[in-house]
C-alpha cells in the first residue's frame, strides 16, 4: 500500500502543480476530505479550496515547478518535502525578467483506498516573503 501511496502522491503534485490540471483534484480527493492548510478555512471538507489555491499559485508564479525531495509512507499515510520554483509575475504570462522565488513546503496525506482523506501542510512562508523583500521583526 505504501508504494501505491507514495505513486498517488508523485502523481499529485505532476498533474496540479507541474502540469495545472485542476479537475485531477477531483480524482485524488475524497468527497469528504479534511484540510489542514495555511492559508486555507479549517477543514473545508472537498478538493475546491484546494484547486482555488493552486490555480492562485499558478497566476502568481506561472510556469512553477515542483520538486519532490523526499517521500516517506507508512500504513496510510505520506509525507511528501517538496521544493516550488518559479517566476513571480502576479498575474499574466512570466517574462525572462520576472524575479524567480524558491520555496519549501512540507504536505502529510492520510489515503483510504487510494484517495486522499486528510491532509495537513506547512510551508516556508518566511522564506518566500524574504525574497520579496518583506522584512520581519527580529526575536530578540
Amino acid at each position: 500500500m505504501s508504494t501505491e501511496n507514495k505513486a498517488i502522491i508523485r502523481r499529485y503534485y505532476d498533474e496540479l502543480l507541474n502540469q495545472g490540471n485542476m479537475a485531477f483534484a477531483d480524482q485524488v480527493y475524497a468527497p469528504d476530505v479534511e484540510l489542514h492548510i495555511p492559508g486555507l478555512p479549517e477543514d473545508p471538507y472537498s478538493a475546491e479550496s484546494v484547486k482555488q489555491m493552486f490555480a492562485a499559485v499558478r497566476t502568481a508564479f506561472p510556469g512553477v515547478r515542483v520538486t519532490v525531495e523526499d517521500l516517506v509512507a507508512e500504513e496510510d499515510r505520506v509525507a511528501a518535502r517538496i521544493a516550488l520554483h518559479g517566476p513571480h509575475q502576479g498575474a499574466g504570462q512570466a517574462s525572462p525578467y520576472d524575479r524567480v522565488a524558491a520555496w519549501a513546503r512540507i504536505d502529510i496525506f492520510r489515503l483510504v483506498e487510494g484517495k486522499i482523506v486528510e491532509q495537513w501542510a506547512d510551508r516556508d512562508d518566511v522564506r518566500l516573503m524574504a525574497q520579496f523583500g518583506v522584512q520581519l521583526p527580529s526575536i530578540q
